[in-house]
């Protein structure tokens, strides 16, 4: 089976050549061309009038002469008819081809001249420069920004405005025009094609100096356009064109022009080299056959194992991208080879951003000094190595692992766990304060028995007539040390029983006055006055246990800020089924430059041992789960004024609150 493959692979070859060299061969016009051509009243060709050496019109004997007019004679000469040659300016010239008046005319092939024009096969190769002063670090992206004479109509302005869209051009009716304006200064580079250039530049003595430069923009072949009407003429100009490159027409008049064959443009004769390569190639064509053939399913085995390497490749990838954690992959001598989408994100580059730089751009803001560094010790010990840091108030674990390979590379993640520690710092908080609540409430319920005894006895003394004033003066006293005793016992044993965040009806004026009444003791010491104003009427609809800790640390922190004699003003108001809470002290007040970080977990101005910087880390974020606000206003020696707003609560027709 597979040597009938290779027979048939082979023959198929052969045809294909037999069909090459053949098709090379149909040069010579047939009948029907020839008797197309006599019944033509002219074949005019018409171009630049101003382009020399290729097309010019020469000031000592006004003829049309140059490289392409040369060749269109000799096209002439081949098919046997007059050739009319007409120098125009460069955009008339492409007019009068558009509408009829002209039949050929030499240039580059672009989309928008495909619509007006048909194209015989190449004719040689072109190069378009542009012509700019010289600068040893010129960049093509400076042409943006520069002003550039062009010739009207010519490919090089496409070309300009799809590459270098911010260029200003300088519109010329030839590219001569266009050196003039360049080397007077009005502009600051001109484009035209190589061998105009450099005839120019020569004519005027100027090409030797080393101010000026070249740069190549392009290189494409030039063809014929040939008016639409006459779609018979292309096929003829193909043939008599390569007839002309056959008799090696074209080096004799690149030779006549500039000396040699092929000074700026190049041409290869495909047809003589397919006839040399033909026989060649019938010989190593079965020989590559039947090498291919042998190593198809090799290839397909590699391919298919390739395939599977690239997607487990992207798989990996994907999952190292997906991982939340800050993740590096660095060497030896700590140069980043890889980091994550999250740590690009972070620090907004691209993935393979900075590629090979100091581990230090990215792990610096991490990293206090690299006197304690991870990846040393990593190396160090041949072992995974954690620490922690603390970076503006947050909290990062930087793990260091040596990956097994043969690179010696280490994998650095670097996790937030500040939330972590707060919960955790939460949750021993919590626990204390559920313990501390169990002992006072049972501490109060045990004085509350002899405080009922006192009571009692108080009363059944002032029954009896014969106590006189004096006694019934100690006995009040007694009375209401009694009734004050009860009113802190009752406060401690609201406070610490543990109460849920069910949501319920509350008279906040009372609340207020309770948690305010359980600071009594701090307040009285201070000589602080405490002053509480509300217009609230009837009870409210909220979530008791976050009111309390909201209220509760904001009132903590208010006399912790005040010396002796302070003043503390309270007020609660309702509007619009918005509940607002206004606390204001004049104590110490708040630093400007602190006022951004008071909210910020573990951050506190208090002395060391006395604040855990969670306050008003609890208050805000009891304020946000209530979808509330909260605002401070303070100075530095003049007090602070927190205002809470939160919507209240609303009971719905059923009876479900909403």
């Amino acid at each position: 089976m597979k040597k009938k493959v290779i027979i048939a692979a082979c023959f198929i070859f052969l045809v294909m050549v037999y069909i090459v060299i053949n098709r090379s061969n149909k040069k010579y016009l047939t009948d029907e061309e020839i008797k197309w051509l006599k019944s033509q009243d002219a074949i005019i060709y018409a171009a630049n009038e101003s382009a020399p050496p290729l097309r010019f019109v020469d000031e000592i004997d006004n003829q049309y002469k140059g490289v392409v007019v040369d060749f269109v004679n000799q096209l002439s000469l081949e098919l046997g008819i007059d050739i009319q040659t007409v120098p125009m300016r460069w955009d008339e010239a492409l007019t009068s081809l558009k509408e009829g008046k002209t039949q050929i005319c030499d240039m580059f092939i672009n989309e928008e001249r495909s619509g007006y024009y048909l194209f015989t096969d190449s004719i040689y190769d072109l190069r378009t420069v542009l012509l700019t002063r010289y600068a040893e670090s010129f960049e093509l992206r400076q042409i943006n920004k520069m002003r550039i004479a062009t010739e009207s109509g010519d490919y090089a302005n496409s070309y300009l405005s799809e590459n270098y869209p911010d260029a200003e051009l300088v519109y010329t009716n030839n590219v001569e025009e266009g050196v003039e304006l360049f080397l007077e200064g009005h502009v600051d580079a001109v484009i035209g094609d190589e061998p105009v250039i450099a005839y120019l530049l020569a004519e005027r003595k100027k090409n030797l100096n080393a101010e000026y430069s070249n740069i190549i923009l392009y290189q494409q072949e030039v063809v014929f356009g040939v008016t639409k009407n006459k779609p018979e003429l292309v096929d003829i100009l193909n043939k008599a064109i390569a007839q002309v490159k056959n008799k090696g027409q074209l080096e004799k008049i690149q030779q006549k022009w500039f000396g040699i064959s092929t000074p700026l443009m190049s041409e290869v004769n495909t047809a003589e080299i397919i006839r040399k390569i033909a026989i060649v190639s019938v010989l190593a064509g079965g020989i590559f056959i039947i090498v291919i053939i042998s190593n198809v399913s090799l290839q397909k085995q590699v391919k298919k194992r390739t395939k599977e390497l690239e997607n487990s490749k992207n798989e990996l990838q994907t999952i190292f991208d997906g991982i939340p954690d800050f993740l590096l992959v660095v060497d030896k001598e700590k140069k980043v080879l890889k980091i994550n989408k999250s740590l690009s994100d972070y620090f907004k580059i691209s993935v393979n951003g900075k590629p090979g730089f100091s581990c230090n751009s990215y792990m610096g803001k991490f990293c206090n000094d690299c006197s304690n560094c991870v990846i040393d010790e990593v190396y160090a010990h041949d072992s995974e190595i954690i620490k922690e840091v603390m970076v503006l108030n947050e909290i990062y674990e930087i793990c260091g692992q040596p990956l097994k390979d043969e690179n010696k590379r280490v994998l650095i993640t670097i996790t937030n766990i500040t939330m972590e520690k707060i919960n955790r710092n939460k949750m021993l908080q919590t626990n204390k304060m559920i313990a501390v609540g169990q002992l006072a409430a049972g501490m109060a319920h045990e004085i509350r028995n002899p405080l009922g005894i006192i009571r009692t006895q108080s009363y059944l003394i002032g029954l009896n007539d014969k106590v006189d004033d004096s006694i019934r003066k100690s006995l009040d006293f007694i009375d209401s040390a009694v009734s004050r005793s009860g009113k802190i016992i009752e406060n401690i044993l609201s406070f610490s029983r543990l109460s849920s965040k069910e949501i319920k009806s509350v008279d906040i004026n009372q609340m207020v006055q309770r948690l305010v009444d359980m600071h009594n003791d701090a307040m009285v010491k201070k000589n602080i006055k405490v002053s509480f104003k509300s217009n609230i009427e009837k009870e409210l609809t909220l979530n008791l246990e976050s009111f309390e800790h909201i209220i509760l640390n904001l009132l903590s922190n208010s006399i912790d800020s005040i010396g002796n004699g302070g003043k503390i003003s309270i007020s609660t108001i309702v509007e619009n089924n918005i509940f607002i809470f206004t606390c204001k002290d004049d104590g110490s007040g708040i630093a400007e430059s602190d006022l951004n970080n008071i909210y910020n977990p573990f951050f506190t101005t208090k002395e060391l041992g006395k604040g855990t910087g969670l306050g008003l880390f609890i208050v805000y974020s009891e304020v946000e789960k209530l979808n509330g606000k909260i605002e401070v206003e303070s100075k530095l020696g003049e007090g602070t004024t927190f205002v809470i707003t939160i919507p209240l609560e609303r009971k719905s027709d059923n009876g479900r609150f909403v």
